[in-house]
């Protein structure tokens, strides 16, 4: 069974899968899977789906943008659930990329960071193009300035600790890309 049947009626998970316009497939998707959840500053999540997904310079990288949380943040959720209703094995590879592992929760914001280092780093290794553009806009998103000032200095420290120089080696990496053409 499809674990997306957890969340979407019969009839929607049709309507998905006969859905034949990848970009109108993954919004119809995460427009159910997200409506009602938030993100940290209490604004509906899925403006982060779309925000990353219009920073995408191509096709594929505008549907990847829409589903990149799906399989971190809906529980029991698969890539395999996501191949059923038609999302090609191009997009779900950059999506394996780019979600992000679940940690142990017991374990210390410095090994976390240290896990969140090295996640980073193998996207950056994979040569995958796409998965780079698509974690530097995740994070270019997330690192806002604009958003963070509405988070408690806490928080926004353990963002600065985060994604400061990460999103800086995906900016270089980015660009060495460009260079070599």
């Amino acid at each position: 069974m499809n674990n997306l049947l957890k969340y979407l009626t019969n009839n929607e998970f049709n309507q998905i899968k006969k859905e034949t316009n990848l970009i109108k497939k993954s919004y119809m998707l995460v427009s159910i899977l997200f409506k009602d959840k938030v993100d940290k500053n209490n604004e509906p999540y899925i403006k982060h789906l779309i925000t990353v997904s219009f920073k995408m310079s191509t096709f594929d990288g505008r549907v990847a943008g829409l589903l990149h949380d799906v399989v971190e943040d809906i529980d029991g959720v698969t890539f395999d659930d996501l191949i059923d209703v038609g999302i090609p094995n191009n997009i779900i590879e950059v999506l394996k990329l780019v979600t992000k592992k679940p940690y142990n929760d017991n374990i210390s914001k410095s090994k976390k960071l240290e896990l969140y280092n090295k996640e980073i780093d193998n996207i950056i290794n994979s040569d995958n193009e796409l998965a780079v553009e698509l974690k530097y806009s995740d994070m270019s998103n997330n690192y806002n300035m604009d958003r963070l000032k509405l988070l408690s200095s806490e928080k926004q420290k353990w963002f600065h600790l985060k994604y400061g120089e990460n999103i800086k080696k995906l900016e270089k990496r980015m660009e060495n890309k460009n260079d070599r053409y």
